[in-house]
């Protein structure tokens, strides 16, 4: 309620207001407004261009980083399977040694090598340790005792896969990769190779790869934290996240970070890379300021110049409402003249004349209206010589018959029969037989035309052939229903049905379509000045023109079921 007081006061201070301040007001409104109204959208785009780009560019590090780590993973992997499918190294292990002596011979001969020349060539690799179900001594780092690890969290889970598998331990910092050596089973062994490698070195390639302003940090495949780095400068440290912080950012989908996900198909890691927005788009806040001082500077000066300018506009203005006033009273010969050349004088010199000719424009216009419809139709129908145009078409019937071609033969009998009723002698009505018998030789050219790919159905009472309707009332109809409802129906058969029923003193005829509809929008639109097209409409502005404005064209659609045009005109005897 209050609300509605104040809109009120405001419209009605607004309405007093001299004319001059008025205009001031409008037109500072006016230009600041849309100026305000472009600074806005211009900031949202660029906005949009700089998060859209930065995106762009987080795809490109995280996925280079990502790569990067995989073809390390890759190496390691490689090393892996070199150790678990060597045939010497299960020989070694594998074999029933006599003496314990023997047997440390061949580790320290054979083994200890092997598997210190990976960490010659790899000086990120750590630790490389076979573990065994056999009972024996344990050798260095190289061998030992599969009891040592049986009962770590991740033991089960690599003897039950079958395959190497990558963890973290984040408070050792270390990485390793662990997988069964099934050589071993031909020895009746099972065994588990475990590799570690430096945790920095595995995650070196996001450092070396993201600028500043960053966070990354990847999650393993059962959602803990595995790494987390961020790259910010000091003075924004407080945007940095950690692994808890950046899950929530990421349920709740709030608009202050925008976060990157890539999972490995290697370890089954997911990396989340993070910047903060409002780093991303500073740099278009300088820009924006300078923007709204200009704004406001040069919305100050427009309202200055807009009232010294008025105050020459208002007095003339004045003398007019003045002779308006007296119009109003019904004084028509009120006379009011202006010795200016410009746009208000001759706004006041035009006055006078305007009065007098106000009647007969109206008039003018009102059956200008009418005769431009009648002038269109019979300029359409005086397009055509319609004596050369039915010789035309018999001689090509008639060749048509001595060549035997039947289908060429019925569509120009079918043509000449529409011409003829088309044309109707230059008259703009006909009897409904008439238009009917128009409208299915029409039809007939287009089922043919169409190779009879669509199906007509006719409910036509034979009553209201009788009647008087205009000419080409049904063709448009017909014409844009199948152009727009048939042609255009991707599935299953077309079909067209044509109704003409009596209703008390009205007639009724439907034109109606199986194709693909539209929504109200554009059925309303159809017949506007807004369509595209021009034969409905014209049809429609015919029938009001004709009957009286209380008979029209309706349409009816529903989209994927077919459209439906109703005419309703009243009974006249032809």
């Amino acid at each position: 309620m209050k609300k509605s007081k104040l809109g009120s006061r405001i419209v009605s201070w607004f309405r007093n207001v001299r004319l001059g301040y008025k205009l001031a007001i409008v037109y500072a409104l006016s230009g600041f407004l849309p100026v305000v109204a472009v600074l806005s959208v211009t900031y949202v785009q660029m906005k949009q261009i700089l998060l859209q780009n930065e995106r762009d560019s987080m795809e490109s590090y995280l996925y280079q980083a990502l790569a990067s780590m995989e073809n390390k993973l890759a190496i390691y992997t490689n090393l892996n399977n070199y150790i678990c499918y060597n045939q010497t190294i299960s020989q070694v292990i594998g074999y029933q040694y006599d003496s314990v002596y023997e047997m440390y011979n061949q580790l320290v001969t054979i083994l200890d090598p092997m598997l210190a020349s990976l960490k010659y060539f790899h000086n990120d690799v750590g630790k490389v340790t076979i573990y065994v179900d056999k009972d024996m001594i344990k050798h260095g780092d190289t061998l030992a005792p599969i009891s040592e690890i049986i009962d770590t969290n991740w033991y089960r889970s690599v003897a039950d896969s079958g395959e190497m598998q990558w963890f973290v331990d984040k408070n050792e910092e270390i990485v390793f990769g662990v997988s069964p050596m099934s050589m071993l089973k031909r020895y009746g062994l099972d065994g588990i190779l475990y590799i570690s490698v430096e945790y920095d070195s595995m995650f070196e390639t996001f450092k070396q790869t993201l600028q500043n302003n960053y966070g990354i940090v990847i999650f393993d495949e059962k959602g803990n934290a595995v790494y987390e780095k961020a790259f910010f400068d000091k003075k924004y440290r407080e945007y940095e996240l950690n692994a808890a912080q950046l899950l929530d950012q990421k349920k709740n989908q709030e608009n202050e970070y925008t976060i990157l996900s890539e999972t490995s198909s290697v370890t089954g890691w997911t990396a989340c890379l993070y910047k903060p927005n409002s780093l991303i788009v500073w740099s278009v806040t300088p820009i924006t300021r300078i923007a709204l001082i200009a704004v406001f500077v040069m919305t100050l000066m427009s309202v200055i110049a807009m009232m010294i300018l008025t105050s020459f506009v208002t007095k003339r203005i004045r003398r007019l409402r003045s002779g308006m006033k007296e119009v109003e009273q019904g004084n028509f010969e009120v006379n009011i003249t202006s010795d200016s050349r410009d746009e208000i004088g001759d706004l006041v010199n035009g006055f006078d004349s305007m009065l007098l000719q106000l009647n007969t424009l109206i008039k003018e216009v009102y059956e200008g209206r009418i005769k431009e419809k009648e002038y269109e139709m019979k300029a359409l129908q005086a397009q055509i010589n319609p004596h050369f145009l039915y010789n035309t078409l018999s001689l090509i019937n008639w060749k048509a018959i001595e060549a035997d071609a039947e289908d060429i033969s019925k569509i120009t009998l079918a043509l000449s029969t529409f011409y003829r009723t088309s044309l109707n002698k230059g008259k703009n009505v006909m009897s409904l037989s008439d238009e009917l018998r128009n409208m299915r030789s029409y039809l007939d050219i287009q089922l043919m035309m169409h190779d009879y790919e669509f199906d007509v159905e006719f409910d036509v009472d034979e009553s209201i052939g009788q009647y008087q309707s205009l000419n080409l009332m049904l063709q448009p109809l017909i014409e844009n229903a199948i152009a727009h409802g048939i042609d255009v129906k991707t599935d299953g058969r077309g079909k067209l049905t044509i109704t003409g029923k009596e209703d008390g003193d009205l007639i009724v005829l439907t034109v109606a379509d199986n194709g693909v509809g539209m929504s109200d929008e554009q059925a309303a639109r159809i017949l506007t000045e807004e369509s595209k097209g021009y034969g409905v409409r014209n049809v429609n502005e015919r029938i009001k023109l004709y009957y009286g404005e209380q008979y029209s064209l309706q349409i009816e659609s529903k989209i994927g079921q077919g459209t439906k045009a109703s005419i309703r005109i009243p009974k006249r005897i032809s």
